[in-house]
């Protein structure tokens, strides 16, 4: 049966506040891609660059194992930001991909995080429809 194909809940990642981007993440860039924007919680990190979202998700006891999920601004199809606010504990980005993939990106409230949602949003928008 196709449905067990399609992927109905998003796959999430979280992130605790926004920070420099680690050697092991910049590694993986090209060397025409600039880091703009780089968020990070206890074991993962994701990069925003104006080509892709990179996203490194440490797996295992041991955080040894790395997996590296790459999203060119082209293959979104659809985003929604909901920012902090009210009893909501975290801020959140959702990306429709092709493929009817969806990946959730959570932050934790805090007041340095509100800034960097924004500067996530424009990111996004500008490589997304800006840049089409």
């Amino acid at each position: 049966m196709i449905l067990k194909y399609i992927r109905l809940k998003p796959t999430i990642y979280f992130f605790l506040n926004e920070t420099e981007p680690s050697d092991i993440i910049r590694e993986k860039l090209c060397e025409t891609e600039k880091p703009l924007l780089c968020f990070s919680s206890i074991r993962d990190e994701m990069i925003m660059t104006e080509k892709r979202i990179l996203i490194a998700d440490r797996k295992g006891f041991t955080g040894k194992k790395i997996k590296y999920i790459s999203i060119p601004y082209s293959n979104i199809t659809l985003y929604t930001v909901g920012m902090v606010g009210g009893l909501d504990p975290d801020a959140e980005i959702l990306l429709n991909l092709r493929g009817n993939v969806k990946i959730q990106l959570r932050f934790l409230r805090s007041r340095q995080i509100m800034n960097s949602i924004h500067k996530a949003y424009e990111i996004i928008t500008t490589f997304f429809i800006c840049k089409n």
